[in-house]
């Protein structure tokens, strides 16, 4: 653990406890028309395939990956990509820049693929002001609105089947 990830680490607890931090609005897969997806661009090639997926649904997709090496894999360039080294601050905060840029990405439905504790990630999903967050639950924290409970070594593809599948069967009216 790096002495920096304890900073951001408490400040992703501080605005996962504020009980009202925001107003949450269930959406399913068929009344949304945007969907920003998050995730680490080391996992690019599981992700592809689940991002065709929903713009074969003619789903308006964002997306935000989070490089966290030297190494930048071929991607589309309308992603937004955000920098270890380059857009977080010496804490591990992203920049205000990034911040509102990521804010500025319309979302009905924020999906977040990002695996084990990217605590940058967390930040910025829980500054997002969409209504309505979906994600794996990786620690103690209350980060979404719908947590999808799996297997430590469950990949990326069996998760986002079991996103599709709740966001498909929730009836939000």
């Amino acid at each position: 653990m790096k002495l920096t990830n304890h900073f951001i680490r408490n400040k992703v607890k501080k605005l996962a406890g504020q009980p009202d931090r925001r107003r949450s609005c269930f959406c399913n897969l068929k009344d949304a028309r945007h969907i920003l997806v998050l995730f680490n661009a080391e996992d690019h090639d599981e992700v592809e395939p689940c991002l065709e997926t929903l713009r074969m649904m003619h789903k308006h997709i964002n997306v935000c990956a989070y490089i966290s090496g030297d190494a930048v894999p071929e991607m589309n360039p309308s992603y937004m990509l955000i920098h270890a080294r380059n857009d977080l601050d010496m804490w591990y905060v992203p920049k205000a820049e990034v911040q509102e840029k990521f804010r500025s990405c319309d979302a009905d439905i924020l999906i977040d693929l990002t695996r084990g504790n990217n605590y940058a990630m967390q930040y910025l999903l829980l500054q997002h002001p969409g209504t309505f967050k979906v994600g794996a639950r990786t620690n103690d924290l209350d980060l979404y609105d719908l947590t999808v409970s799996v297997t430590e070594d469950a990949d990326i593809k069996h998760l986002f089947g079991h996103i599709l599948f709740y966001l498909q069967t929730i009836r939000s009216k």
